[in-house]
């Protein structure tokens, strides 16, 4: 046989957007979170000491900086599943920074909202020294875990994905993926933002476009 064979193929399961900040949206919100003094902690799932909610202030500006990467995931996530292109308005609803202390860990959760995220602002050397040490079979220290449906064989039917974070990395997801931080040993801070994101305009869209 020596014709060409064509194939297409279903775009299935979560759209995971990964995206590099500059440095200088990193800077600032370490700066601006070390400053904070609100805890977050009954709004989240995190076992972690600190855990805070930014001003307003640094929230709009925040989001002012990333607009082009939230348009940027929604075009993407539309294109993933084949749907017709059509004006999303999106609304943020909170932004906070983790300090995430050894022993500390994220169990398994959701977000609130439609579309959420994730800023690796200092993860750092002495965490990855421990993570290349590690030999156990699950998910390295200090990684975050998404999971999707349900666990399935053969192996080849991947439900998860692990992400090692790199400081200055962003990572966008739908709010309702089950995801995890796995706990470390190493006496370092691993600092993290995060925020929720909603669709403003539900009521004039499909409801297959969430």
């Amino acid at each position: 046989m020596n014709k060409e064979v064509h194939m297409n193929w279903l775009n299935w399961g979560p759209f995971v957007g990964k995206f590099n900040l500059d440095k200088s949206i990193i800077k600032r919100l370490h700066k601006d979170g070390k400053k904070e003094l609100q805890s977050y902690h009954k709004n989240l799932a995190g076992h972690v000491k600190r855990q805070v909610v930014f001003n307003d202030d640094t929230t709009d500006w925040f989001y002012q900086q990333v607009q082009p990467i939230l348009d940027t995931y929604r075009q993407g996530h539309l294109q993933y599943h084949g749907l017709a292109k059509k004006e999303v308005k999106i609304g943020y609803e909170d932004l906070w920074i983790n300090f995430m202390q050894p022993g500390d860990f994220n169990p398994v959760h959701t977000h609130a909202g439609d579309y959420s995220f994730v800023v690796f602002v200092d993860i750092p050397k002495s965490l990855k020294k421990e993570q290349d040490a590690f030999e156990g079979t699950s998910t390295v220290p200090g990684a975050l875990q998404f999971e999707y449906g349900v666990q399935a064989r053969p192996p080849w039917a991947t439900t998860g994905h692990a992400i090692i974070p790199e400081t200055g990395q962003m990572l966008m997801f739908p709010a309702l993926m089950q995801h995890w931080v796995i706990p470390y040993k190493t006496n370092c801070t691993r600092v993290t933002v995060s925020g929720n994101l909603r669709i403003m305009n539900r009521d004039e869209l499909p409801p297959h476009y969430f």
